[in-house]
This record gives C-alpha cells, sequence and structure tokens, in this order.
C-alpha cells in the first residue's frame, strides 16, 4: 500500500484516485465512496514546532486511523463486497486480529478483534480536538478517531515526539452518513449515497511578530534610552560647569596671591611749537637734566623654570605724533634668552650697566 506525502500547508482532498483535480472549477472530483480507503504521509518540515493535522468534511463521515510506521495497518479487500477492511498488524505485519468484517456493507466492527490494540477517541461536536502524546500513538502504536462528520484537529507536540527521524501516516475510511434507519446502509436517508468529501491538511505554525507589539516595545524603549541619555547629558553639563566654576576659582586665588609691584612711567614732553621768527633775542637755554637718569627696562620679567628664557612685558610708545593713534602707549611681551648671572649681577634697576652685557636678548623666530 502506498501513502501519498504531504506538503505543509497544502490543502488535499479525498478523492482516492488523483490530487490533480481537487480545486477545478467545476469541481471534477470525485469523493470517497463508502468502504474505500486514502492514505496519506505526513512529512515534519521544522523539527521544533508541533504539527496540527486538520480533518474537514464536507459530506458524509470518515474513520481516521494514525500511526507513526507505515506497516502498523493494512487494507485488505473484501472479496464478496469489494471494500476495504483495516487491520492492525504489529511491529513486522503479523496480524493483530481478524479483520474489520462489514455488516452488509456497513462499516461498524462484527469483532474487536480488527483494531482493539489500538487507542480510540470519537469525535463529538463540530471541531473535535486530539493531542497525539508519547510512546508513539499510546500503548497501542495507533490511533483511531471513529465518526469524524465535521472537524477534528490533531496536534503532534515537538516534545514528545522525534520530528527529525519521524512520518506519520493517516489512512482515511470513508464510512458514509448513516441516516439512522437501522439497517446499516445508510442509503435511505444519504443524499450522497454513502459517500464523504472533505479537505485534509497540515500545518507547523511559528511564532510571528505582533508588529503593533513589536513598535509599541520599541518606541518605548528608544524613547526610555533617549530620556536616559538627556539626563546623563544635563547630569555631565553640571558636572563641567562645576569644574569650571572651581577652576576659576583657583586661577583667581593664584592670581591674587601674586606680589604687585609699582612703576613709574616717565614720558618726554612733546617739543615746544617753533615760534616766527623774531628779533627778539633767543631764549635762554633749559637747564641740563641731572645726570645718571635710570636706564630703561622691562615692566616684568618672568622667568622659565630651567632660568634660560622668560617672557618680558615692556611699555612702548607708539610713534606718529599729533597724526598717531589717540592712545601713545602699549605693553608689549616677548619671550627672551636670559642670562640671570649678568641680569641680576648687572646691579641696579632691571637692566645693566652701559658697559655690561645686555640683560636679556630677544628669541629667535
Amino acid at each position: 500500500q502506498c501513502y501519498r506525502l504531504m506538503a505543509v500547508e497544502q490543502e488535499y482532498c479525498l478523492d482516492p484516485s488523483s490530487q490533480s483535480s481537487c480545486f477545478l472549477q467545476p469541481p471534477p472530483r470525485q469523493p470517497l465512496p463508502r468502504g474505500r480507503t486514502v492514505l496519506f504521509g505526513v512529512q515534519p518540515k521544522f523539527t521544533n514546532v508541533d504539527i496540527r493535522v486538520t480533518l474537514d468534511v464536507t459530506f458524509g463521515a470518515v474513520d481516521l486511523f494514525v500511526a507513526s510506521s507505515y506497516d502498523t495497518f493494512a487494507v485488505d479487500v473484501d472479496p464478496a463486497t469489494g471494500r476495504h477492511l483495516v487491520r492492525l498488524q504489529t511491529h513486522g505485519g503479523a496480524a493483530n486480529g481478524a479483520a474489520n468484517r462489514a455488516n452488509q456493507g456497513a462499516t461498524n466492527e462484527a469483532t474487536n478483534g480488527g483494531t482493539n490494540g489500538a487507542n480510540r477517541a470519537r469525535a463529538v461536536g463540530l471541531v473535535t480536538y486530539v493531542t497525539v502524546g508519547s510512546p508513539p500513538l499510546g500503548a497501542g502504536g495507533a490511533l483511531v478517531v471513529r465518526g469524524v462528520r465535521d472537524r477534528v484537529v490533531l496536534t503532534f507536540p515537538h516534545t514528545l515526539h522525534p520530528l527529525k527521524s519521524t512520518r506519520f501516516y493517516l489512512l482515511l475510511l470513508g464510512v458514509g452518513d448513516d441516516g439512522g434507519d437501522g439497517d446499516g446502509d445508510g442509503d435511505d436517508d444519504d443524499p450522497h449515497g454513502g459517500a464523504s468529501q472533505g479537505l485534509l491538511f497540515f500545518r507547523q505554525d511559528q511564532a510571528h511578530i505582533d508588529l503593533f507589539v513589536f513598535f509599541s516595545v520599541f518606541f518605548s524603549c528608544f524613547f526610555l534610552f533617549l530620556a536616559l541619555c538627556v539626563l546623563l547629558w544635563r547630569l555631565k553639563q553640571g558636572l563641567d560647569r562645576g569644574r569650571e566654576r572651581r577652576r576659576h576659582l583657583r586661577e583667581m586665588s593664584q592670581l591674587a596671591s601674586r606680589p604687585f609691584a609699582r612703576v613709574t612711567v616717565c614720558f618726554a614732553p612733546p617739543p615746544p611749537k617753533t615760534p616766527p621768527k623774531t628779533h627778539h633775542p633767543p631764549p635762554p637755554r633749559p637747564p641740563k637734566p641731572p645726570p645718571g637718569p635710570p636706564n630703561p627696562g622691562p615692566l616684568t620679567l618672568e622667568p622659565t623654570e630651567d632660568g634660560v628664557a622668560a617672557v618680558a612685558t615692556l611699555l612702548l610708545q607708539l610713534p606718529g605724533g599729533a597724526r598717531g593713534p589717540p592712545h601713545r602707549a602699549a605693553l608689549a611681551s616677548a619671550l627672551v634668552t636670559l642670562r640671570l648671572q649678568e641680569f641680576f649681577g648687572a646691579g641696579g634697576g632691571a637692566g645693566g650697566g652701559g658697559g655690561g652685557a645686555p640683560p636679556f636678548r630677544k628669541g629667535g623666530g
């Protein structure tokens, strides 16, 4: 007996001859006659996702046989009626009991020997849910669901079945819709003549992301992170302002602790304007300045740590006279080389004597 291998999320009809015309319009598919079987094999696509097999019966009724081995069930043909009889076999194909006997074309078992070793379930209501446990399909190795008229959903948990190496086999036996007249043939009140039709498919639903929840969580985390960044930035600004304030206070305290000195600055008076030539006698000559005026020198001298150079600050008088800038004095600083021995040994004031070496020289560059 051959099983038709099913693909995930693809629908199959109960046509026992072919699946190529299941969904053509108008549907030329053939229903499953009473006493006929159709076989399917379920190959898992994912090994870590549960398998959900759904059987929807449009009209009629079927019996569903489930096993994890292809030789669990055997189908025999009744030579008198030509209908299929399903029997349960042990491992290796040996018969476990007598075949299911049909009574005047009905599929009710005449004895309990045909599928005695299988686990049984009966479809009740519009939807019947059956979870197939482990060991595979129970102690009997098989599962039989009787009287499926609407929908049955089989669940194979991946935690209970090794889906990497397991394949499940389904056998559907058409039993028709018995009208309840008691004769067992079901042809009196069944408008379809005992035939059954429906759809069969299986799915392995993976976890899908809810976009609303995803974006809600994403933007919540994003704005929370943004608020945290703003808080840290404000905290850093406060720390920087405090550090800058302390640095400014240290600078001011260091400036206040420096020694102060007083410097006297003498500017030469402007030359007198030349009076017009007259015959008056020349004015008397001004008295000579006192001898020994102080030599010019820098206002401040800031030596470096090694004593080789220093920053000298001088007060300069800008040229230009009356046409020059309104301010005539300016401060200028320069890095100069320095010989402290000559500077301090020259004696008297900031500069050396006229005959000695110069106290400092302007730096090169």
